[in-house]
């Protein structure tokens, strides 16, 4: 692909404006454009939530958002140093909505449009091997052993409290 018909092409996850063709991928006979390696993999592991289906748009293309929770529960509490490294290395993702840890609790918000919880188990295990001391191992163990919270969850739970 020409570099110069890439220039104003726009991701079709984040919606960046990308000029040049680092990050491609056909889907349907067509090329996108991507702005990172975490867009490319998120679009390719579900083309149809970006992209839509004839006669219907993708939720993407509607600008919805879906956003997950999850509640990472270590066996220790992180120091202030810990908890810094972690949440600038998690910032640094797309699609991170929110971040906030208390003692050995880590709570992540995330657009799931944007990030999957496979490249968010990659960023605390990058911020893991940055802190040493076998922090990588602990906080991969921790995020496998999550406890996910979203609406749909809440809903169901208030729901099944109504119903006895």
């Amino acid at each position: 692909m020409n570099k110069d018909n890439n220039i104003n092409i726009q991701c079709p996850v984040c919606h960046m404006m990308v000029n040049q063709d680092n990050f491609l991928l056909e889907f349907q006979q067509r090329v996108y454009v991507f702005c990172s390696q975490q867009c490319r993999d998120r679009f390719a592991s579900s083309p149809h939530l970006y992209v839509g289906m004839p006669g219907h748009p993708a939720p993407k293309q509607q600008g919805d958002e879906i956003i997950k929770k999850r509640i990472v529960k270590l066996n220790e509490p992180l120091t202030e140093n810990q908890s810094a490294v972690i949440v600038t290395e998690l910032r640094n993702m797309m699609g991170i909505k929110d971040i906030h840890i208390e003692s050995d609790h880590i709570h992540i918000a995330y657009d799931l449009l944007e990030a999957t919880a496979e490249q968010i188990e990659v960023a605390i295990e990058k911020a893991g091997e940055k802190l040493g001391n076998g922090m990588a191992e602990k906080l991969k163990r921790a995020f496998i052993h999550y406890l996910e919270d979203s609406e749909l969850d809440n809903l169901e739970q208030t729901d099944h409290k109504h119903r006895h």
